[in-house]
């Protein structure tokens, strides 16, 4: 068992490049991409952990998973509004908060503005109920944090309220399942927006 020791430090290059991550790549075309693609990644990573551990850990996994997949839609959600809203200002809600239902409803907006963008791929109804299923799972997961907090930590900043005073099982395959479909249509958004800059 190892212990803090004088002359340590935390954050060094490795030795070998197969143990080294970078911080600040230059590699992508957006600040925020690589960590919405590490938050993304940890967060399923996690779940084959905990479901191949079967263990106490599955049980108390649901924090970190979901806190980790919350901060990537968090975080894609506005990096789409940064790069395509006009009227983005970091300063101001929605974009200063975290409420993703809110930042959800922003670019859901600009979407349906240039809907015709999506059309060729979509008949019209189709992209217009996969927008709506989006729309439920944003709020479903702003019912049970609405401010990034709630799989941060136990209770709220007074430490009076649990934000979770019962127990609520969660399949850690559908929760899986349904991030990866929020991150395609994202991913999709993102592909028409960046296209019709380039045309």
């Amino acid at each position: 068992m190892g212990y803090p020791y004088i002359g340590g430090k935390i954050f060094i290059s490795a030795e070998y490049k197969k143990n080294e991550s970078t911080i600040a790549s230059n590699f992508f075309h957006s600040k925020y991409i690589e960590y919405e693609i590490a938050y993304k990644k940890a967060a399923d990573l996690l779940i084959e952990k905990a479901i191949n551990e079967d263990s106490l850990f599955l049980c108390v996994s649901i924090y970190p998973i979901m806190f980790l997949y919350r901060q990537f839609l968090e975080l894609y959600i506005k990096d789409i509004l940064f790069r395509f809203d006009s009227n983005f200002n970091g300063n101001k809600p929605p974009y200063s908060k975290h409420n993703i239902y809110k930042l959800w409803k922003k670019l859901l907006g600009i979407v349906e503005e240039r809907l015709e963008l999506f059309l060729p791929e979509f008949e019209k109804d189709q992209f217009i109920e996969i927008l709506v299923a989006c729309d439920d799972y944003m709020a479903e997961i702003t019912i049970f944090d609405r401010n990034s907090m709630a799989f941060r930590y136990p209770d709220d900043k007074k430490h009076t309220k649990s934000f979770f005073p019962n127990e609520i099982p969660v399949d850690l395959i559908n929760l899986k399942e349904r991030m990866n479909e929020l991150a395609n249509i994202l991913c999709l958004i993102d592909n028409k927006f960046i296209n019709m800059k380039v045309l």
